[in-house]
């Protein structure tokens, strides 16, 4: 055989076999991160829906300053459910939990958003800009909770609202981005120069209604495990 087809045969098998074992590298890490993170500001019905998917029923739920933990199987796959405190000065340790986390969802409450559009924007641009999460490509959900109620606002106008404001928030975020260093500094949300949009993150994030009260989480269940 000529040398230098023989040259060309040794590259081509030994980037094929680099390929393969990125990809199963990048396949065995995915597998290896179990943990769903359940976010939201206080009274989106977090804990309701970790207690609903985790027991399967509804339990009484009060405000706590530490997450909940445990573990929950959801078509024979088994997951690491942690809800975490809605209050300000403790849900900012949704960081701690990043490294080992496979997907978010982050928990509204569809008859409420209007009157709590700025909190709700500004975790959700908090998890969104984390560096990790852009690095990642975390899947995130937005379950838009209580769907059943007649004061609901639908998923649609959920996305149109959250895009509105958090192109809002970005505006005045940006000159801190340039302030911050390292590993905590924010990712710029989105393309400059156009409004923020959804679809303009890496990480893909999908919108689904939903309602802890009527046991209505199908959606979720199966968004968990395919995200």
């Amino acid at each position: 055989m000529d040398n230098s087809l023989l040259i060309k045969a040794i590259v081509a098998v030994t980037v094929l076999i680099l390929v393969t074992v990125i990809g199963l590298s990048l396949f065995t890490k995915k597998q290896n991160k179990n943990t769903i993170l359940l976010l939201g500001v206080s009274d989106a019905g977090k804990t309701a829906m970790y207690i609903m998917l985790r027991y399967g029923q509804m339990r009484p739920t009060v405000s706590s300053m530490k997450e909940n933990e445990g573990q929950v199987t959801i078509a024979n796959k088994l997951f690491e459910l942690v809800d975490m405190p809605g209050h300000d000065r403790v849900r900012y340790r949704f960081a701690d939990f990043l490294p080992v986390t496979r997907s978010i969802v982050f928990v509204v409450d569809s008859t409420t958003l209007s009157r709590q559009i700025r909190p709700v924007a500004e975790y959700l641009y908090d998890v969104l800009a984390k560096q990790v999460v852009q690095k990642q490509r975390t899947p995130v959900l937005i379950a838009c909770n209580k769907s059943d109620m007649i004061t609901a606002l639908p998923t649609e106008k959920i996305k149109f609202m959250l895009e509105s404001e958090l192109n809002r928030l970005r505006g005045t975020r940006t000159a801190r981005v340039e302030q911050q260093e390292g590993d905590e500094q924010e990712a710029f949300l989105g393309y400059e120069g156009e409004d923020f949009k959804f679809d303009h993150i890496d990480n893909p994030v999908e919108f689904e209604s939903c309602s802890v009260e009527n046991k209505d989480l199908e959606k979720v269940k199966n968004w968990i495990v395919v995200a």
